[in-house]
């Protein structure tokens, strides 16, 4: 037997040791996952013939804003060990509702000097069917989209992560701050801040108790310098290691202590020894929005995501780290952004996907289908000590009433069976669930948006499984509600402006009807994704008044490339307000600007 067998052995025995834990270890990550989803009304963009992903994360920030998955192994992984441990499990307690802290006994007696009994207390009822959420304190500083992990200790390190993001001036507030949470007392305190601000593949704790997260130079540059740093929970501080080959997506903790992070790029390996990062084989197919899950031989299993052309991939395959090469295993049932990914007691891997809800055999290397995901689409997925998974943030693309935000729901993957859960005590957009030690789960952070802005917020909540005692934390008041700034006036539209005569020129000539009480403004420029850039063509006239229908001349560039020109109607720094592209001149139809100030294109048999 090795040490570092020995030490693995201890460790389980000393986190199991307490007698009165009523649920074991067992998370060896945590998943970092925020979506963005941007709804703008008026103007929209017509079919063309040349399409090109316009897929949106912010300017610099690249994949640390897609969901990334890290390792989560339901049914007892120390966290960094990699050993598989069974976990207590506590059946439901039917009984009474839920409780707060509990009180004193009025019989209980002062015990003498040589008497170290307490006075006796009513035990705290256990959780309810749809279990229970409490209110925790609140973070020293509000932040989303931050790096999270449980350290060896129990404790809870939060990290970077965003003060506030406005899509109107195209700029965000990114963190070098972090801080600690205490399960214990349910407050959090400050911590050594990082070097730079987080960025990149998830937080990982190595087999040293030490934390591995990614960095960037500057997170809003377009070609942003990557970077990693060490945190040590012992001294409280950051260092700097090594430079990582790209981005990452997920970080996965192999059985030998490096770090397998695995991209868009490729993949590549950390060793924590020497500090140095260095390719970790081909990839069959590098992806984003994937899933990738430590297997009981040391194998990773990386399934499902999105294919570096923006398209939903089934394809799944394996890294031995043992010869450093990656071989393919059977497609997935369905192609489709893989959300979360559990290792099962049994060996196999539970995966809930956008579409579906699918186990992985290693033994067989076959997929099984146990569910259909269409009816629970949801944001957020972590598993339980007992093995059923709390889902949030649940919503339903075919559906016109929506549940709210605050919904949460449990699934039992032995049963394919759902039930409600008890609802958050507030929305969790952007926060982070990070299990402990007792079964309970911490949610942290978030934002709150308004119109073009998400500012946010240090409020902490903890959800109570069923058949779980709450912790006996004190009552801590709701955190304050976020303060938006004010956004800074800009002219809407932007002030006309005649645009340049390009060299052969093609000429398109087009009615333009403002029905609108407002005078419109009118511009060809060129567009990136992120709204107009630069006038390429112009406008004659530039500006229709409002109620009247203009005649307008449009010369775009003589170039072919349908992306060289754009029709803009009325735009605003920051919006993607194209209408009609230079692939598409020459279609019958007009621009027309309603009463209620949108934008659209109206084709014959209306024109």
């Amino acid at each position: 037997m090795t040490d570092f067998d020995q030490f693995e052995q201890r460790l389980a025995a000393a986190l199991r040791s307490d007698a009165d834990a009523s649920v074991g270890p067992f998370e060896a990550g945590s998943v970092a996952d925020a979506a963005i989803a941007d709804t703008r009304a008026g103007a929209r963009r017509l079919p063309r013939a040349t399409t090109r992903s316009t897929r949106r994360y912010g300017r610099g920030r690249g994949m640390t804003l897609l969901a990334a998955a890290a390792v989560l192994l339901v049914g007892g992984a120390v966290a960094g060990s990699g050993i598989l441990q069974q976990p207590m499990v506590v059946p439901p307690t039917p009984g009474p509702s839920f409780g707060l802290v509990a009180t004193a006994s009025t019989d209980a007696t002062s015990p003498s000097p040589s008497d170290s009994a307490r006075p006796s207390a009513s035990p705290i009822p256990a959780a309810g069917p749809g279990g229970a959420w409490i209110a925790a304190g609140p973070m020293d500083t509000p932040r989303y989209d931050h790096a999270v992990v449980r350290l060896l200790d129990g404790r809870v390190l939060v990290a970077g992560g965003t003060l506030r993001w406005e899509d109107r001036r195209d700029g965000q507030t990114d963190l070098t701050s972090a801080e600690l949470y205490d399960p214990d007392s349910g407050t959090w305190s400050v911590t050594g801040s990082m070097l730079k601000p987080g960025s990149g593949f998830p937080a990982t704790v190595l087999r040293d108790g030490r934390v591995l997260v990614g960095d960037v130079d500057d997170p809003n540059a377009d070609n942003a310098i990557l970077g990693a740093e060490l945190y040590d929970p012992a001294s409280g501080s950051w260092t700097a290691t090594g430079t990582p080959l790209w981005e990452g997506v997920t970080a996965t903790l192999l059985g030998d202590g490096r770090v397998l992070v695995t991209g868009n790029d490729g993949a590549e390996l950390y060793d924590p020894d020497s500090g140095i990062w260095t390719a970790a084989g081909t990839m069959i197919h590098p992806r984003h929005s994937h899933t990738a899950t430590l297997l009981p031989d040391g194998r990773v299993l990386v399934a499902g995501g999105h294919a570096p052309a923006d398209f939903d991939t089934d394809s799944a395959e394996l890294y031995d780290p043992e010869t450093g090469s990656w071989t393919a295993t059977a497609n997935m049932r369905s192609d489709q952004e893989t959300n979360a990914a559990f290792l099962q007691l049994d060996g196999t891997v539970l995966v809930l996907g956008s579409e579906t809800v699918e186990v992985y055999d290693p033994a067989t290397g076959t997929w099984t289908t146990v569910a259909d995901a269409t009816e629970f689409h949801y944001q957020r997925a972590t598993p339980l000590s007992d093995g059923t998974v709390l889902v949030t943030g649940l919503f339903d693309p075919n559906a016109e009433s929506q549940p709210p935000c605050s919904a949460a729901a449990l699934y039992d993957p032995r049963t394919a069976a759902w039930m409600t859960a008890s609802s958050m005590l507030r929305c969790a957009n952007g926060s982070s669930f990070t299990l402990l030690l007792d079964g309970t789960v911490l949610v942290a952070g978030g934002n709150d948006c308004q119109e073009d802005a998400c500012v946010a917020t240090g409020s902490v909540q903890v959800y109570t499984p069923p058949g779980v005692s709450p912790p006996p934390l004190p009552a801590f008041p709701p955190a304050p509600p976020p303060v938006f700034p004010t956004p800074t006036p800009v002219p809407t539209p932007y002030p006309p402006a005649d645009g340049p005569v390009p060299p052969n020129a093609r000429t398109w000539k087009v009615t333009v009807d403002n029905r609108s009480s407002e005078p419109v403004a009118l511009f060809v420029a060129e567009e990136d994704g992120f709204g107009m850039t630069r006038p390429v063509g112009s406008a004659t006239p530039n500006v229709v008044p409002a109620g009247a229908t203009e005649r307008v001349t449009f010369l775009f560039p003589a170039d072919s490339d349908p992306d060289d020109g754009w029709i803009f109607v009325n735009p605003r720094p920051g919006e993607e307000g194209a209408l009609v592209g230079a692939a598409d001149i020459g279609i019958p139809g007009k621009i027309v600007i309603t009463a209620e100030g949108q934008v659209g294109w109206l084709s014959p048999p209306g024109y």
